[in-house]
């Protein structure tokens, strides 16, 4: 991976014409110039030139970036600031360490045994009915009681795995990473992901001792943290696959990067199995779905583009196929689809108000459509669509698109 003096060339061609003040999520909440590229570039190259020390105070400038890339769609010079203040956090943390709010979170993340503890805390939580009593008591405590009901949303199901049918015995090797979020906080998707291949034929393997895909390390400047994981998971997944399924977006870019951080016989295999990395979305729409004849689920939905799945991975039309193949579903494009949700991993719990301000205009765009459901396909995403919905208060379903089309097959086997 780049050192930061590695950017020096491209910090320095910055033309600071203003285009990203356009597209910036926290610039357009904010208004402050240190918050967008062209400001953060000034900072940097006093950095890189030395008439600026590199300071906590520097550090907190670079935390107000959401890593969503909208910038580089409209930078005439073509500079990928997403990775340049990766490069800067990690620069900082060799100086002064990591934030200890981002080192508490990557230190959950980092291991599946303090995973699994979570989980059953979480089981326990959920299966006595802790959840619908914390729910009734905050509801009426302002924020911490808006901020519990986020927490509550998305630990709420919409799919249980449900053996069914297979149509079809198709030839496709595939693997499935499901994350973290989907094997120990919500297993709702990974549920999905798993009925909608075996409905289709398609065996796909989950090799066991997966850990967190690490991009919320990675995006903390984390870099050690993040090979290590990426070293575990690499060695993990089999080498004879076709594909190698996500579901989640931040997961699905992960396996972008950990060529940059793996050497050798890992670094060639990363980049093979970077190579056959797929969302589950885009796999849904080259193979020959299934869709039940005579069933309609009637929803109307609208989706979220993920900064990671639409940017980062360029899978921009396949889930809205998927959802206009679901018979009975009314498809309404938002205005802003590809606008961030303003959750963006750790951002939403270190900056929370910044973080808040953008939710909240994108539920607005939500509720502008008064469709019944917002899809999305990432759970750091589902979390900052809960957070605007609840600052308006109003609260929607949050599903992707391969729960929904899971929940039609369920209606189908049911039915027979």
């Amino acid at each position: 991976m780049k050192n930061l003096k590695d950017y020096s060339e491209d910090i320095y061609k910055c033309s600071k014409c203003g285009f990203c003040q356009s597209v910036c999520p926290i610039f357009l909440e904010t208004g402050l110039e240190t918050v967008v590229s062209r400001g953060k570039f000034t900072l940097l190259h006093g950095i890189l030139t030395g008439k600026v020390e590199f300071s906590p105070k520097i550090a907190r400038y670079l935390d107000m970036c959401l890593g969503c890339k909208a910038c580089l769609d409209f930078c005439p010079s073509g500079i990928s600031v997403e990775e340049i203040i990766t490069a800067a956090r990690a620069e900082h943390n060799k100086l002064h360490g990591i934030n200890l709010l981002k080192k508490f979170i990557i230190w959950c993340f980092k291991s599946n045994t303090r995973l699994k503890l979570l989980k059953s805390g979480l089981n326990i939580y959920k299966k006595t009915g802790l959840i619908h009593i914390a729910d009734k008591i905050f509801r009426f405590s302002g924020k911490p009681g808006e901020i519990i009901s986020i927490f509550n949303r998305q630990l709420k199901e919409n799919i249980k795995y449900q053996k069914l049918t297979p149509i079809t015995q198709s030839n496709i090797k595939a693997a499935y990473f499901p994350g973290c979020i989907g094997s120990y906080v919500n297993t709702s998707s990974k549920n999905a992901v798993t009925m909608v291949l075996e409905k289709n034929g398609v065996k796909a393997r989950i090799p066991k001792g997966l850990s967190c895909c690490g991009i919320s390390s990675r995006s903390a400047g984390d870099i050690q943290t993040f090979k290590e994981l990426a070293r575990r998971n690499v060695s993990l997944i089999p080498d004879d696959i076709d594909y190698l399924i996500t579901d989640c977006a931040s997961c699905g870019s992960a396996w972008e990067f950990y060529p940059e951080v793996l050497e050798g016989e890992l670094k060639e295999k990363a980049q093979n199995l970077y190579k056959k990395a797929i969302n589950i979305n885009k796999l849904l729409n080259r193979i020959e779905l299934y869709i039940p004849e005579g069933i309609e689920l009637e929803e109307s939905v609208t989706y979220h583009d993920p900064c990671h799945l639409a940017r980062f991975q360029h899978v921009i039309d396949e889930p809205r196929e998927v959802l206009k193949k679901i018979p009975g579903v009314d498809y309404r494009e938002m205005n802003e689809a590809d606008r961030c949700c303003g959750a963006a991993g750790t951002f939403c719990v270190l900056k929370p108000g910044v973080s808040q301000g953008i939710s909240s205009n994108k539920a607005q765009n939500i509720l502008d459509t008064k469709a019944q459901m917002v899809a999305t396909s990432c759970s750091a995403c589902k979390i900052g669509l809960a957070q605007g919905l609840a600052g308006l208060g109003e609260e929607k379903t949050l599903i992707s698109p391969v729960e929904l089309l899971a929940k039609l097959y369920i209606r189908e086997e049911n039915q027979e």
